[in-house]
């Protein structure tokens, strides 16, 4: 062999052996995986999650969770392949209190690698969770209490109920109420011993066993608790519903509570009386809220108001304490409340009108706090006592004096009282319509700052005989001497002219014109005479004032 075919043979071997000196790396390489211990197992459900890394320069097109009851797993979850190394799955409809195999796979279309098998095991089912009792109203002798089922362990619930026991008895009664419909369940519990400490629990049972709540405690007395507005008629009971003569309330009260008290009260709905005997009610923790039915059949309940005909007719009613919240009372909110002779009002009131037929009240009570009421003598006034609010129709005095520091008689204030004399300072410069409307007054002189004379002012005074009417007096409303049968006298000071009247002004009292007289100052009886409406007065005299 030359020498020269020997060197080609020799640079060709080190070229092989220099091409082949450096291994390939394969471009598809599995990717790497690692499983979690499961996680949030529940009775149905549970959480794996594990990691998939890929490696060198190899996809990864397939990751999924393998699970089942046995090592075969034959359930499968497929899971999105995306950049992230961490992945997850929630399992759900699971058989509670079993045992579940499970592993991460993942590969490419080269192939395919596992991680280790593990597994969990599911909750087993269990007796029922209950949540503490609620309790929705409580009358003198009886409860009415709330729970729910909040987790129903799993199977069917077969039974609830309450078991309860008074404080010196041993042995527990029950009360079965079956499978319920809802989560929620309620009952109410009567006929239970006054002034008595009672314990009571609910309970939940499945097929599995029973469960019960935490105790409740509480002590039975003479107040009726309300949690929940329109539930007074559960708390009282049709068979108690008559036999109260005295009752206190505490917590809301609606349209259907007030029909309810009404009721109670010796009246229904249609107006008509019941056996009810309630003659004492006190509402102080109490408070009037909006909602529920027409407590009159026409009218509805407002936020704190006590309106118009809501204890209207309660024949029966003798002392009402109206609840702490109270703002507003409305006109009549008391009509013809014949037996009622003590009405306690709130420290928070603002808003007041009077209500006529009230034929025995006396007191008109409220709290020295109060910001915009005062009370003396059992009569209503602003706090400033300027203002002469309510005096009370069942006040049995004839003569009154009213304050020197009055300057207003509010609408109302006098309306079917028994005085037959009032006097009114020289300070009073206004008064309200039908102030002194069916009262018992016989005579009566208005100051002189008085210039209007109010609709209605005197209407149907029947024994009023005498009526001055003071110098600065320049109008005279509808209906002012309406039914005053009995007036003979009619005094005017006012000298510069003759007051304006309203047509209405003598309607109901036309026979003042042919059978009294008209007092006029000296020196104005032509200027009288010469009027449209005084000119028909057949007697007129002049006097000095």
């Amino acid at each position: 062999m030359t020498n020269h075919f020997r060197t080609y043979i020799y640079i060709w071997i080190i070229f092989l052996l220099t091409a082949c000196s450096k291994d390939e790396e394969p471009v598809n390489l599995p990717p790497s995986v690692s499983i979690e211990a499961a996680r949030d197992i529940t009775r149905t459900s549970a959480l794996l999650s594990g990691k998939v890394a890929p490696n060198a320069e190899g996809n990864v097109s397939k990751i999924r969770f393998r699970y089942g009851l046995t090592s075969d797993m034959t359930e499968s979850v497929d899971i999105s392949v995306t950049e992230e190394q961490d992945v997850s799955t929630l399992l759900t409809g699971l058989h509670p209190g079993s045992t579940y195999y499970y592993r991460l796979e993942a590969g490419n279309t080269y192939s395919t690698v596992r991680s280790e098998t593990m597994s969990f095991e599911t909750v087993p089912n269990t007796e029922p969770t209950v949540s503490d009792l609620k309790m929705l109203n409580q009358g003198p002798s009886s409860i009415t209490l709330e729970c729910e089922i909040l987790d129903d362990g799993g199977e069917e619930i077969t039974a609830t109920g309450f078991y309860f026991r008074a404080e010196e008895d041993e042995q527990e009664q029950q009360i079965k109420l079956g499978s319920p419909e809802e989560k929620r369940w309620k009952t109410r519990i009567g006929n239970l011993q006054l002034e008595t400490t009672y314990y009571i629990q609910a309970y939940a049972a499945n097929s599995i066993g029973e469960t019960r709540s935490k105790v409740y405690q509480f002590q039975t007395g003479e107040v009726v608790v309300l949690t929940e507005a329109g539930t007074l008629h559960e708390a009282i009971g049709e068979q108690e519903k008559y036999q109260f003569t005295t009752l206190s309330i505490a917590g809301p009260l609606n349209g259907t509570d007030i029909r309810y008290l009404r009721d109670m009260m010796g009246t229904d709905i249609e107006g008509e009386n019941t056996d009810g005997r309630l003659q004492r009610l006190n509402l102080n923790d109490a408070s009037i809220v909006a909602g529920g039915a027409s407590y009159d059949g026409q009218r509805f309940t407002t936020a704190n108001t006590v309106s118009q005909g809501m204890f209207a007719n309660c024949i029966w009613l003798q002392e009402l304490t109206l609840p702490v919240g109270v703002t507003t009372v409305e006109r009549n909110a008391f009509e013809n409340c014949t037996s009622l002779s003590v009405l306690h009002f709130s420290p928070l009131l603002a808003r007041f009108a009077p209500s006529e037929g009230c034929s025995s009240l006396t007191i008109l009570d409220i709290p020295e706090v109060n910001p915009a009421f005062s009370s003396d003598n059992g009569i209503l006034y602003n706090q400033k006592m300027t203002e002469l609010v309510w005096y009370p129709e069942g006040k049995k005095e004839e003569y009154f004096q009213i304050p020197s520091t009055i300057t207003t008689i509010r609408e109302y204030a006098f309306y079917n009282t028994r005085l037959q004399q009032i006097d009114l300072p020289s300070s009073v410069k206004e008064i309200g319509q039908e102030a002194f409307a069916f009262s018992a007054i016989k005579s009566i002189v208005l100051p002189d700052n008085i210039s209007l004379i109010p609709h209605g002012c005197f209407q149907q005074c029947r024994q009023l005989q005498s009526l001055t009417l003071g110098a600065s007096v320049s109008y005279l409303s509808e209906y002012c001497f309406d039914g005053c049968s009995s007036l003979q006298h009619l005094y005017i000071k006012a000298n510069d002219f003759p007051p304006v009247c309203q047509d209405e002004t003598f309607v109901g009292a036309e026979q003042l014109f042919e059978q009294g007289t008209l007092h006029v100052p000296y020196g104005c009886q032509s200027i009288y005479r010469n009027h449209a409406v005084w000119g028909q007065f057949r007697n007129i005299v002049e006097e000095s004032f």
